[in-house]
């Protein structure tokens, strides 16, 4: 069980998030670019656009 305030923080702010989020969708960038060009890992973007998008229709 983890501790309070444990756990993965998002090294991504939230203008980055926000601005991932369209460049991926409309430019078709990979998750895996926009990982390299922000300094984190692409599951750190997969999980913020996730976040940024809401669930699916």
């Amino acid at each position: 069980m983890m501790g309070a305030g444990a756990g993965a923080k998002h090294p991504l702010v939230s203008t980055d998030r926000v601005t991932a989020t369209p460049i991926h969708l409309r430019h078709g960038l990979p998750r895996t670019a926009l990982g390299l060009l922000s300094g984190v890992d692409r599951s750190t973007v997969t999980r913020a656009t996730g976040e940024i998008r809401g669930p699916g229709p």
